[in-house]
């Protein structure tokens, strides 16, 4: 079968074949050339994190007057691949997955518009978007400890001397 398709089809065109071979050839390293080199490519998919605080107020609460309202806020944002929320003790952290083609600009972008535009929360809470960073860019995670020193002067050395 194999010997009859080359026989018939391939041997008498060898010039159709051997252009189509180098076109298939230059296309390729064209693709490869553009091609972005990066050091430590980004594999990770486009996140935007919503972290709103609320000091002293039960995860029930968090859910329900933080983290629900703001996720029903951002349901819409274009590109939105995965929606993910965690409530905690004065805190609730939204996560929004993007899809692969969207940069950090206008997936940060979006979800600020659709973030201030449509969501009603309790008096003296503001939301505010995470670090623009990859699962790359966190290097390190620290916490600034000392047995007997006062919250300020830790807030001052995290500040000003780490």
């Amino acid at each position: 079968m194999q010997s009859r398709l080359v026989r018939y089809l391939v041997l008498p065109r060898r010039a159709v074949v051997v252009t189509l071979a180098l076109v298939l050839l230059a296309w390729g390293i064209h693709s490869f050339r553009q091609l972005p080199i990066e050091p430590y490519p980004n594999i990770s998919p486009m996140n935007v994190q919503i972290i709103t605080q609320w000091p002293g107020r039960s995860a029930l609460e968090v859910e329900r007057l933080l983290t629900i309202p703001i996720e029903t806020a951002v349901a819409g944002v274009p590109n939105l691949k995965a929606l993910r929320s965690i409530s905690l003790f004065g805190l609730s952290v939204v996560t929004l997955q993007f899809h692969d083609f969207v940069d950090s600009f206008h997936a940060r972008q979006d979800t600020s518009l659709f973030l201030t535009n449509g969501v009603s929360l309790p008096p003296g809470v503001t939301p505010v978007l995470g670090p623009d960073s990859d699962a790359v860019g966190e290097v390190m995670r620290y916490a600034v400890i000392g047995d007997g020193v006062d919250l300020m002067t830790l807030k001052t050395w995290q500040d000003w001397d780490i």
